[in-house]
């Protein structure tokens, strides 16, 4: 998976390597699942709650969250989503 690829090396080592160790590989996959479910989560609240007053401060949030999943996968890339999507 092209996912995993990315994850080994934003870990520093390379998908065939193990990595620098297990549990910095077995730490950041964490990471990236709870970033992922924070994000759906967002986007849930967003689409439910429309005309909510907090509906910017999500929107902000969400920003946020997707920027640092796109950071520690990809540390040299950039989010291929424009924003505003």
């Amino acid at each position: 998976m092209a996912t995993d690829t990315a994850r080994s090396a934003a870990c520093g080592g390379s998908a065939t390597s193990g990595g620098p160790s297990l549990e910095a590989g077995a730490e950041l996959e964490r990471t990236l699942d709870r970033l992922q479910a924070r994000m759906e989560a967002l986007q849930l609240s967003m689409r439910l709650h429309r005309r909510s007053p907090q509906l910017e401060l999500w929107r902000h949030d969400l920003r946020e969250t997707r920027e640092t999943w796109f950071r520690l996968v990809d540390p040299d890339g950039q989010d291929p989503t424009p924003e505003g999507s």
